[in-house]
């Protein structure tokens, strides 16, 4: 009889997924041990490729941007950026742009609104997000639920940023990194099986295919229901395809497709309970939502193609094009309006009004840089300079009888569906067809942007950075009511952005900086709104200039740990909207730029290894986030940020076999609201996930992710309005993954 052992705490996990007793047999047949005598170089996982960015004795730590636009390494730059590298997304068990964000300390998650899209909606350093999203350094328009299959690290970058990505980034961006193909041939399959009726299949092949030729493709299929919540559900399947070619010595071609289909039956969570301020106290799985009306659907295609031209040892040309298309098409319940007047509280009923987008975009974009090393006497200079030029275009379509929501009203929809507070019911009949409501909204975005960043190194160890990006916008929104009523509406902004640093090294493993920088948001800038307070094109914004922001940042980075393959770094900042759109107190109806808000915070963060054997990912982030009170606008807390958030991923190779890790993260309270926070609150919470890696053979590993191990009920985000719902992130789960190297 095999001593081997499970903890009680997974054993019931293992039993309900079906896996106790392979788990069972593989670890006794491969009994773990501690081993004194280990090398000091541990090998704690099956890795498809090394990350060209990253320490290569450290996955955790990437050294480098993969933006050209941030010339120094990353432990010389003037600015926050925090990189999630593909191997902190394995070991966290993450399987969604989604997941990362709930353990990302600074970043929130957000709500999807009826008038706007439910995807991927994100908070940075208390500002909105959404719609600052890159892949490969070109924005992805659209907003979507993003997967990590094909991604090789994920960087968010923190504080306003226009000079980098333009209109928008007022407290970052986030930048998705493509797989690429290398030349080392490998294939590495996964298959996962969990809790939740969680399957999941990925494949990674790259191949050499001649001394100029690389090609690699990613491909996921995933089906699951969600942990915690009935009947909710996500399928979703996944390509992408890069092929590199080098025609010369001094010349890359990579051409690549990605495409992901996903399909689920959305879940906005549960009523709001007004007398206590908080959800009410009802079953974390209760399904408020209808089986047989709701749905959501998602198709993205991302077609790019990229020359990068090397035309000396100092100088470098590269240009990339890019055709998007995507679908997002739902409708969801967003259960409101709870009624708790009977004397009774098992008659107490919610409405489950339904919410909808139907909406695509198209887009093309190319950016085109040149990067050039020289000096000027005794000063060495890194400039990149470039053009970059796009245009986006949405339509929404809404559907009919779904419309239960606009801007600034409830509408009662055409048939009222309640459900009973603690006991809902997901099969209520539906007795309409799915058709489109003949309102139509069509969005035109165009960009023309010109720009230069240069890093000047003044001594070996003073460096000075700073960039200028000028954008041209125009943005045409042509809206046609289910009555034919047409409504024209037109932005034209042109905003200049700047950034600039100072870095000082006072030894080689040490980095001082302080820096300042700006970004702008012009009206309609958030695409997939549809009104003033979402961020869309309304009449009374149309004829606004930008808002305008500016931050201060000072901090310090410093190469610790063996080797100096631990990035540690705190950064003090102040972050200013210094001209916020608010409703004129003289009409009550027209907007004005007569808002202040300003977000005050500090951060910390460690990335890397602590020892050879221990690697460890996360940090702590405080933002003061406040409206500040103004003669238009009274003051006040940011909606739906905590004040206080921290994460810390730690990993520990017992041996050259068995690595375990585990993972808290926190997040403080969070007050409801659209602009300003109200009484409504989130409570704060710890949530702790746990993982470990047992190595079988030189090409083959078993991971277990248990994650929300104490099966804590919180929350993503609160709905923002008078009656609102909270969104209940997943319970405890368990994901068992087979790795096979061939």
């Amino acid at each position: 009889m095999s001593n081997t052992r499970i903890p009680l705490s997974l054993r019931s996990s293992l039993r309900s997924a079906g896996l106790a007793a392979p788990l069972l047999a593989l670890l006794a047949a491969h009994p773990v041990r501690a081993d004194e005598s280990a090398p000091e170089i541990v090998v704690t996982g099956i890795r498809p490729a090394a990350n060209p960015n990253a320490d290569p004795a450290a996955p955790y730590k990437v050294d480098r941007s993969a933006s050209a636009k941030f010339t120094d390494p990353i432990a010389d730059t003037a600015k926050s950026i925090t990189v999630i590298p593909k191997e902190v997304i394995e070991d966290l068990g993450a399987k969604s742009i989604r997941d990362l964000v709930r353990t990302q300390p600074g970043v929130t998650l957000g709500t999807g609104e009826g008038g706007n899209a439910f995807g991927d909606r994100i908070f940075i350093r208390g500002f909105d997000a959404r719609n600052d999203v890159y892949i490969d350094g070109l924005r992805d328009p659209g907003v979507t639920s993003r997967e990590v299959f094909a991604v090789e690290q994920i960087e968010i970058v923190k504080g306003p940023s226009s000079t980098f990505g333009g209109r928008g980034t007022t407290g970052g961006a986030v930048s998705l990194v493509s797989k690429a193909p290398s030349k080392a041939n490998a294939i590495i399959l996964e298959a996962a099986g969990g809790t939740d009726a969680t399957r999941r299949f990925t494949a990674d092949i790259n191949r050499k295919m001649s001394d100029t030729v690389q090609l690699r493709v990613n491909g996921l299929w995933h089906d699951g229901d969600t942990a915690g919540r009935d009947t909710v559900w996500n399928r979703r399947w996944g390509v992408a395809a890069a092929l590199a070619w080098q025609p010369a010595a001094n010349i890359d071609v990579v051409l690549d497709y990605y495409h992901l289909t996903a399909d689920g039956l959305p879940d906005w969570g549960v009523p709001f309970d007004v007398r206590s301020q908080q959800p009410f106290a009802v079953n974390r799985s209760n399904f408020y939502g209808l089986s047989k009306r709701d749905f959501s659907h998602g198709v993205v295609n991302i077609g790019t193609g990229r020359i990068d031209w090397r035309l000396g040892d100092h100088a470098r040309l590269t240009s990339k094009l890019r055709y998007g298309a995507n679908r997002n098409s739902y409708i969801a319940t967003a259960p409101e309006s709870p009624v708790i007047t009977a004397a009774d509280p098992s008659q107490w009923t919610v409405r489950a009004n339904p919410k909808n987008r139907n909406a695509t975009s198209q887009s093309w974009a190319n950016a085109t840089d040149l990067a050039l090393d020289f000096a000027t006497g005794p000063l060495q200079h890194k400039l990149v300079t470039g053009v970059e030029f796009s245009r986006e275009a949405l339509s929404n379509r809404p559907f009919a009888f779904a419309n239960s929501e606009a801007e600034g009203a409830i509408i009662v929809p055409t048939i009222i569906i309640t459900q009973n507070l603690f006991a809902p019911d997901a099969n209520i009949a539906w007795p309409l067809f799915r058709s489109l409501s003949g309102a139509r909204t069509d969005t035109t975005v165009t960009t023309q942007a010109i720009y230069a960043v240069d890093t000047i190194d003044l001594t070996p160890k003073l460096k000075l950075s700073g960039g200028l990006r000028h954008d041209d916008y125009r943005i045409d929104n042509v809206a046609i009511s289910t009555a034919g009523v047409l409504t024209e509406l037109q932005n034209r902004s042109r905003f200049l952005n700047w950034n600039a640093g100072l870095v000082w090294k006072p030894v080689p493993a040490a980095t001082l900086y302080v820096s300042a920088s700006t970004s702008s948001n012009p009206s309609g800038e958030q695409t997939d709104g549809s009104g003033v307070s979402y961020g869309g094109l309304a009449s009374a914004t149309a004829n606004l200039d930008p808002e305008r922001n500016r931050s201060y940042e000072a901090g310090a980075k410093y190469a610790a740990g063996d080797g100096g393959h631990l990035l540690l770094t705190g950064a003090v900042f102040r972050t200013d909207k210094l001209n916020a759109r608010v409703t004129d107190p003289v009409s009550g109806t027209s907007q004005v730029l007569g808002g202040k808000q300003r977000v005050d915070g500090f951060e910390l963060g460690a990335q890397g290894n602590l020892t050879s054997r221990l690697a460890v990912f996360g940090g702590y982030t405080f933002l003061n986030a406040k409206v500040l009170a103004t003669p238009t606008q009274a003051g006040g807390v940011f909606p739906n940020i905590p004040k206080h958030s921290a994460a810390l991923l730690a990993t520990y190779a017992i041996s050259n076999a068995l690595t375990i890790g585990g993972q808290a993260n926190y997040n403080s309270a969070r007050y409801g609201g659209s602009t300003i926070g109200g009484s409504a609150t989130l409570p704060g919470y710890w949530r702790f996930d746990a993982t470990a890696r047992v190595k079988l053979s030189g090409s083959a590993e078993v991971q277990l992710n248990l994650l929300n191990l104490t099966n804590r009920t919180y929350y993503d985000a609160i709905y923002r309005s008078a009656t609102p719902f909270a969104y209940v992130a997943p319970g405890r789960s368990l994901l068992a993954t087979l790795r096979v190297k061939l």
